[in-house]
């Protein structure tokens, strides 16, 4: 009975659920961890896979999402004990490797238990057996064959033994007898076919032996039209070589021509520089001709400067402000500024006029005639100053205008003779600098050419210097060029004569009749024969050897007909064997199979309140139910979903009840496997779950909560949540 248990495993992370003796009704939504910990039971009591691949295997499909390690701890009650299992990851290469169980409450290890056999020695059956009983699930309630869980039923129905295997003693036979013969495959067909091989090489043995002795004569034939053709191709290429020491002889002569003819011409010109130094003279001759031509013109365009700088000097001088410089002219503008109203002039006339008229008030009798005459006179007087103001200030504005075109004429004039000046002075020393790097030029030239041209002084000389030494080393390279060409003809067909001996140059040989290119022709084709017959002649003899003897070959031939009689005989036997065999299941079956139908009729029987009294188990576990007053049954394929679920579960608790041994009150595991029942056969597929949870635990996981409402008053029912 399992107690408590926590987990880190898939979604799952540090979860913990109780369970309690009996039935335990567990309800929760879809998606929230219903199977994570069925899956999670199964690997606590049985271990990870551990040849699982990719990711469907249980250690990736159950990979803590938090990405912790994976662990489970497990308190349970089996035997009158309490046991505490843990599984834990300590490398992640191996989840859930590291394994103990102890005594609850104690750290003693129990004996013989292992991560291995922890279900098998606490439920009394192997993880197979498990999965297909106790272990089930909406997606897992079909049943399938299985070796172990045969082994268990043939165990319950004969001997007791548990190593009985119908379906692999009958596989072992199976692949014995294919061994010996599958269609065309096995030792007996390997064996007739070598009984006939070796029948048909008695009979060619002759056959190859007459064909031998003509293909040896066909070899010396073409034997003999080889080295004939072989014979005269020698008198062809004696001729050839001879041609090719005549050729060669020539060259070297030539090569000995040349090498005088350069000779010659060398003590002729005497020491030359080579083509590219004299190429190199006369380009720097042309442009050192070409700058004494720009210096001449530099020099008249200097010259052409000049005057014009003096034009330009003249027309200064004769300007009306020469020789005044430019600041003396700008303080002479400032002296011309026109003159502005100024108020202190106003206050004097003002002052002037008060006291006019305080005179007259005082020295003649006071009357505002005399006061208006007053006034009258500061604003004439204020009038005449502004117009005398204004005329000044236009003759100043005047002289000024004119002074301004005067200092702007004399500027440009300024400017005209300052650009002209120094334009003169740059084209001066243009001139002077292209004349100096011709003198500069001429005698580094001079130097180079006197070296084999002494004659030459001047550009005149050089040039004619420098033809004359070009058209020598034109005739030098052409001569070192024949040389050249005449050595790597010589070199060319020296290397290329055939290996000696070569006959006298003058020697006179013999010519076939057939010419070269017809023998060449022919004497591959000649090979090729001799070759294909020679081939011929080492196949058949290659093939006498590998047929041996006529004594060899019976003995063999004996040999191979008494194993096939012995193969024979075995395949006969295992025929037999296979036979007995299915006799033995089919009696094994009338045995087991009544047994496990009338224990699954009877609970398919109680879901479906009577209407089905009859389940019919066959070999290969497909199932068929009669119903009452039905004389045909009806396959499994035909009902509907929910009567097929409840058929499968009526089946596997069958099953549960003749496998599971009794001693142990093995749990059982349900998954949402009453998802698909209505109402009524619900309440009769939980009576039959409650009766049952009196002999053992039964864990049954729903998203549903019909379950719970349908147990809501039930005392020894326990509803749980997660």
């Amino acid at each position: 009975m399992i107690r408590n248990m926590t987990a880190t495993f898939g979604k799952l992370d540090q979860d913990s659920v109780s369970f309690y003796p009996g039935l335990n009704i567990i309800y929760a939504p879809n998606e929230s961890g219903k199977s994570t910990w069925c899956h999670f039971i199964r690997t606590m009591l049985y271990g990870l896979p551990t040849r699982d691949r990719g990711a469907s295997a249980d250690k990736n499909r159950f990979a803590p999402w938090s990405g912790a390690a994976m662990r489970g701890r497990m308190e349970l009650e089996a035997d009158g004990e309490k046991y505490t299992v843990v599984r834990d990851t300590l490398r992640s290469a191996s989840p859930m490797a590291s394994f103990s169980c102890t005594y609850t409450g104690t750290a003693t290890d129990i004996p013989d238990i292992t991560s291995q056999n922890l279900g098998e020695k606490l439920l009394g059956i192997g993880r197979d057996v498990f999965v297909r009983s106790a272990f089930i699930g909406q997606s897992g309630l079909a049943l399938d064959q299985d070796a172990e869980l045969e082994r268990r039923i043939a165990a319950l129905v004969s001997s007791g033994q548990e190593d009985i295997s119908f379906s692999e003693s009958y596989d072992r036979l199976k692949k014995q007898l294919s061994r010996r013969k599958h269609n065309k495959t096995g030792t007996i067909p390997a064996l007739e076919h070598e009984v006939a091989q070796l029948t048909d090489a008695l009979q060619h043995l002759q056959s190859l032996q007459m064909q031998e002795t003509a293909a040896k004569e066909q070899v010396q034939q073409f034997t003999r039209q080889t080295e004939d053709i072989r014979q005269r191709l020698a008198q062809w290429e004696a001729l050839q070589k001879q041609e090719a020491l005549r050729r060669c002889l020539l060259a070297e002569q030539q090569v000995k021509t040349a090498e005088t003819q350069l000779s010659s011409l060398k003590s002729s010109f005497g020491a030359l520089p080579d083509a590219t130094e004299l190429a190199r003279l006369d380009g720097t001759a042309v442009t050192l001709d070409q700058t004494l031509s720009d210096a001449q013109s530099a020099e008249h365009t200097a010259q052409e400067k000049q005057q014009a700088a003096a034009i330009a000097h003249a027309a200064l001088q004769q300007h009306p402000l020469y020789p005044a410089d430019e600041s003396q002219l700008n303080a002479k503008l400032r002296t011309m500024t026109p003159k502005r109203f100024s108020p202190w002039v106003a206050v004097l006339i003002l002052l002037l006029g008060s006291g006019m008229d305080l005179a007259l008030w005082f020295l003649l009798s006071p009357s505002p005639l005399l006061m208006l005459v007053g006034a009258s006179a500061v604003v004439v007087s204020l009038y005449i100053y502004n117009i005398i103001r204004r005329k000044n200030n236009r003759v100043i504005a005047s002289k000024r205008a004119q002074l301004q075109a005067d200092i702007q004429a004399y500027s440009q004039l300024q400017q005209q003779y300052h650009a002209a000046q120094a334009a003169a002075e740059h084209a001066t020393l243009t001139a002077r600098g292209l004349h100096d790097n011709c003198r500069q030029g001429l005698l580094q030239l001079l130097g180079h050419v006197q070296a084999f041209a002494p004659q030459a002084t001047n550009l005149t000389n050089v040039r004619g210097a420098l033809e004359q030494a070009i058209e020598h080393r034109a005739r030098l390279d052409r001569a070192q060029q024949a040389v050249r060409e005449a050595q790597l003809q010589a070199q060319f067909l020296r290397a290329r004569l055939p290996q000696g001996p070569f006959p006298h140059p003058h020697e006179v040989l013999p010519h076939p009749a057939t010419s070269y290119a017809q023998l060449q022709d022919a004497l591959p084709r000649a090979i090729a024969n001799t070759q294909s017959a020679q081939s011929r002649l080492d196949r058949l003899t290659g093939q006498l050897h590998a047929a041996g003897d006529r004594d060899a070959l019976e003995s063999r031939l004996y040999q191979k007909e008494q194993q096939l009689l012995q193969a024979q005989r075995e395949y006969e036997a295992l025929t037999v064997a296979m036979g007995a065999l299915e006799r033995a299941d089919l009696a094994m079956q009338s045995r087991f199979s009544p047994a496990l139908g009338q224990r699954a009729a009877q609970i398919f029987s109680a879901f479906t309140g009577g209407k089905y009294h009859k389940v019919l188990l066959h070999r290969d576990f497909s199932l068929s139910a009669e119903s009452q007053g039905e004389i045909t049954p009806h396959s499994i394929q035909q009902l509907s979903q929910g009567a097929a679920d409840q058929l499968y579960l009526a089946v596997r608790l069958a099953i549960c009840d003749m496998v599971l041994p009794a001693e142990k009150n093995c749990p059982i595991i349900l998954d949402d496997a009453l998802a698909n029942f209505d109402d009524t056969r619900l309440h009769s597929a939980l009576d039959w779950l409650a009766e049952e949870s009196k002999h053992r635990q039964i864990l049954l996981f729903t998203c549903q909560k019909r379950e719970s409402n349908y147990f809501s008053h039930h005392d020894n029912v326990h509803l749980l949540s997660l």
